[in-house]
C-alpha cells in the first residue's frame, strides 16, 4: 500500500481515538474539532438531521449537558472502518454509562480534513442496552480503606460509589460492590475458596498484551499472583491473584 495512504489511515484512526479518549477524560478541549464543525447526534438539540454548527455551539449545546453522564464511563473501541476516499472513518465502540448502569453499542462517523480536524461528526447508537447477564457482584471486605486502595490504585478500577456502608467499582460493564464483613467467627476473617460457594471470579482481558500488563502491575505492587499461565482445560491464558481479603480473582483471556 502507498505510504501516504497508510499515513492517512493512521491519521484518521488517531483522530477518532483522540475523540473517545477525550470522552473518557472529560476533556472537550483535546477534541480536534474544526471551528466550523457540523455535529449530529440523536440526543443533541436538532437530533440526527439538524446539525449543531460551530465548535463553541457544540460545547454549549451538547458537551455541557453530556458531561455529567461521563462520570465513570468505560469506552472500549471495537473497530474502525474507512471510506474509499479516506476522507472519513466510522468507529464502533461499546460505552458503559456507570451512572445509568447500561452498556450501549455506538458508531460515530467522522469527516476529517488534511490537518486532522473533525469537520463533520454523526453519532449513531443502539438505544437498547446490550445484554449483560451479570449486573453486579456483591462481596464483603474487612477494611474499606485497604479495599479501596487495592481496587482503585493497584487494579485501576473506577470507584463509582463511596458510602460508609457500600463501595462500588466498575470492572468493564460489571459492578463490583463491597459491604463490610462482620464474621461471626474471627477464624473466617479472610476468604477461603474451599467453602461452599464462591471459588474465584474471572474478569475478561481483550488482548494478551493487556494480560501481561496486568500481571506486571500486580508483581510491581507486590500482589500475590501466579504470573501468566495457560489453562490447559480451556487452552486460555490467565493470571490469578488475591485481593487483601484473599478473595481469588483471575484476569482471563477472552
Amino acid at each position: 500500500m502507498d505510504v501516504k495512504l497508510i499515513q492517512r489511515k493512521e491519521q484518521l484512526k488517531k483522530v477518532a481515538e483522540t475523540y473517545f479518549e477525550a470522552l473518557r477524560q472529560k476533556n472537550f478541549s483535546s477534541i480536534p474539532f474544526s471551528d466550523e464543525i457540523a455535529f449530529r447526534a440523536p440526543l443533541a438539540p436538532g437530533g440526527a438531521h439538524n446539525p449543531i454548527t460551530g465548535k463553541q455551539a457544540v460545547f454549549e449545546k451538547w458537551w455541557k449537558p453530556l458531561e455529567p453522564a461521563l462520570d465513570g464511563a468505560v469506552i472500549n473501541v471495537v473497530d474502525h472502518y474507512y471510506n474509499e476516499s479516506l476522507t472519513g472513518i466510522i468507529t464502533k465502540v461499546d460505552i458503559t454509562i456507570a451512572v445509568l448502569g447500561i452498556t450501549l453499542r455506538a458508531a460515530d462517523r467522522f469527516v476529517i480534513n488534511d490537518k486532522g480536524e473533525i469537520t463533520e461528526q454523526e453519532n449513531h447508537f443502539d438505544a437498547s442496552p446490550m445484554k449483560d447477564f451479570i449486573h453486579h457482584i456483591g462481596l464483603r471486605s474487612m477494611d474499606f480503606d485497604v479495599t479501596k486502595n487495592f481496587y482503585q490504585n493497584t487494579l485501576g478500577w473506577k470507584l463509582v460509589m463511596d458510602k460508609p456502608e457500600l463501595i462500588i467499582f466498575l470492572a468493564g460493564s460489571v459492578f463490583i460492590a463491597f459491604k463490610e464483613a462482620d464474621p461471626r467467627d474471627k477464624q473466617y476473617s479472610s476468604f477461603s475458596p474451599f467453602e461452599v460457594g464462591l471459588d474465584h471470579i474471572a474478569i475478561t482481558c481483550e488482548t494478551e498484551e493487556e494480560l501481561h500488563r496486568f500481571a506486571n502491575k500486580l508483581a510491581a505492587a507486590g500482589v500475590e499472583n501466579t504470573g501468566v499461565k495457560l489453562d490447559e482445560a480451556l487452552n486460555k491464558l490467565y493470571v490469578a491473584f488475591k485481593d487483601p481479603d484473599r478473595i481469588q480473582w483471575e484476569f482471563y483471556m477472552k
